[in-house]
């Protein structure tokens, strides 16, 4: 990526558009590439790390780090970086929004080379904040961003914590309220990709408008469509699903308004090209991976699916757009989180067809209910309610179900036959239809059985298994995301006592969400805990919980120790659990 003159570029550039071979047209891509690319790599040359008072610019909203902090991207004197800040600053941080301006006193530390996570969204350092003297709501175009997603959220505060959480998420894109459970059950479901803005809203965007703007002439009608696409880009945070699929649209729309309409096919492919010129980093975020793997599935395979599944269109298009998208971006999933849950497929079919409602309503219905709020917006909202309710049915049912898996090779194998029945031969298809059978019946048979007595899974977590009772040890769990993967990923079904051991901060995350999913109700912690709900196991007092002893260590009264009933009492070289 070399640093070319603009001259150089506007050359080659105006030579691919006079000559049109393939010669110029690489040299032409092979400029602007390393035109922007070394403009990228130049932005990265931090500061030098010191004390600051100047003003930044959100570029995010605050989101929760650690247990009593907030972090935001923000532009600092042309550069990208990370804003933190704990205690009070914290939530004087967290009532802020992408867009606005802060003036921030505090310090300024570079990143280390090695962080390739902060280097990809073009962050040099980090800002700790220690005073924030002044506030300001930014230029009148992200205020009225910020007013709509104010509106939509004040609309669904009748909703409850996960429904509002799901809704603001399909429609808007934020997902900060989300719990761990929720987005642990859309993951696991296959469904997480409705708890991010897609093309999906994008499409239903441009409906929304064709009738009001169907009337106007193509230029003007092509500059309202494209101000208003850059304003929901704005409004969802430039999500890169939500850049790919308002590069599309502007790429069909601008074709349309010259005469020359283009297929899908072609509006991904310079779409993609032009996104990746202005960002060259943008190859290196999962989910613009993931959305340009799943449009091009679906531009490029539904249809063949479309004209093999049997059954009325409605139908067929659903499969078919749901095989190809999960076929494309398979390969992307397994290698960067695991093995592939069977459900997924199943999932999208019943929650599918209820995420398209739920933004059409949200994108129109759901600024009436936020403008004019009290029980006019909870009736507005009650279809949100029983849609949003549904796919959170399908995502929980279909995440806690026994979790069968395809790895690489099964999904390679489900590949290749699928393309035999795309194929169309009978004898072929039988084939196929056998070989996909046998490989969904593996997976089946695969699944993970939990064990009778105790086995660690990881993230601090010890399940114990006794006859039909379950209980979960917590010895300083991690993130509650992460533990409630674990316990999942284990079989666990149902909890019938969760043990806390040190009964701190991170016990409390932890046991706040496992009842979250599994509604236990007998939790047992050391006295003075800070764990919700929890009894107290006090000295000189043992608690038998399902062949387990509970009671408080001898050297140390804020931590329990758990032991098998039969080692009772426990001491020093009795086997712990």
């Amino acid at each position: 990526m070399w640093p070319l003159p603009v001259a150089v570029v506007g050359i080659a550039v105006v030579a691919a558009l006079t000559r049109r071979t393939w010669l110029t047209l690489a040299l032409a891509a092979a400029s602007l590439s390393s035109f922007f690319g070394s403009l990228a790599l130049v932005g990265l040359d931090p500061p030098a790390a010191g004390p600051i008072d100047a003003w930044v610019t959100l570029t995010s909203d605050p989101r929760p780090f650690g247990p009593a902090g907030m972090r935001v991207s923000a532009r600092w004197e042309g550069h990208r970086v990370s804003v933190v800040a704990h205690g009070p600053l914290a939530g004087r941080l967290d009532d802020s929004l992408a867009g606005e301006q802060l003036r921030i006193e505090g310090r300024f530390r570079p990143i280390g080379s090695r962080d390739a996570w902060a280097r990809w969204r073009h962050e040099v350092g980090t800002i700790s904040v220690e005073a924030i003297p002044v506030t300001h709501f930014g230029s009148p175009v992200a205020r009225l961003a910020n007013s709509v997603r104010r509106l939509l959220s004040g609309g669904v505060a009748a909703l409850g914590r996960d429904d509002r959480a799901i809704f603001l998420g399909m429609v808007i894109g934020d997902d900060r309220a989300q719990s761990a459970v929720t987005a642990d059950d859309f993951r696991a479901a296959g469904l997480g990709h409705l708890l991010v803005v897609s093309g999906q809203n994008v499409a239903f965007v441009i409906a929304v408008l064709m009738p009001l703007v169907g009337r106007f002439r193509p230029g003007p009608r092509l500059l309202v469509l494209l101000s208003v696409l850059a304003f929901f880009a704005l409004l969802t945070r430039f999500e890169p699903s939500v850049l790919r699929a308002v590069g599309m649209a502007g790429v069909g729309l601008g074709a349309s308004a010259f005469g020359t309409p283009v297929d899908g096919r072609r509006a991904l492919s310079i779409a993609v090209a032009c996104l990746v010129l202005a960002d060259p980093f943008l190859v290196h975020v999962l989910a613009f991976r993931l959305s340009v793997a799943a449009t091009a599935g679906i531009v490029w395979f539904s249809q063949p699916f479309i004209d093999r599944v049997p059954g009325p269109l409605f139908f067929r298009t659903a499969v078919a757009t749901t095989i190809a998208a999960q076929l494309a971006v398979s390969p992307l999933l397994v290698f960067t989180f695991g093995p592939l849950p069977l459900a997924s497929l199943p999932a999208n079919l019943l929650a599918g067809p209820a995420s398209g409602p739920i933004m059409m309503w949200g994108c129109t219905a759901g600024l009436f209910a936020g403008a004019v709020g009290g029980p006019v917006a909870e009736v507005v909202h009650w279809p949100t309610e029983v849609l949003v309710t549904w796919v959170r049915w399908v995502a929980r049912h279909a995440a806690l179900a026994p979790s069968a898996m395809l790895g690489p090779v099964p999904l390679l194998v489900t590949a290749a036959a699928l393309g035999v029945i795309v194929r169309g031969r009978r004898s072929s298809r039988l084939c196929a239809m056998v070989t996909i059978a046998v490989v969904v019946a593996s997976a089946i048979g695969a699944v993970p059985q939990l064990r009778q007595g105790q086995s660690t899974v990881g993230a601090g977590v010890t399940v114990v298994a006794s006859g039909d009772r379950i209980v979960l040890v917590l010895n300083d769990p991690q993130r509650p995301g992460d533990v409630v993967k674990r316990v999942r990923e284990a079989g666990v079904r149902r909890v019938d006592a969760i043990i806390a051991t040190d009964g701190d901060a991170s016990d409390a995350f932890a046991v706040v969400s496992l009842v979250d999913r599994y509604g236990t109700e007998t939790i047992l912690a050391p006295p003075l805990h800070r764990v919700p709900g929890a009894s107290s196991v006090h000295a000189g007092v043992a608690r038998q919980v399902a062949g387990l002893v509970v009671r408080l260590a001898d050297h140390d009264e804020s931590q329990l120790v758990v032991c098998p009933a039969d080692t009772f009492p426990c001491n020093d070289e009795s086997e712990e659990v």
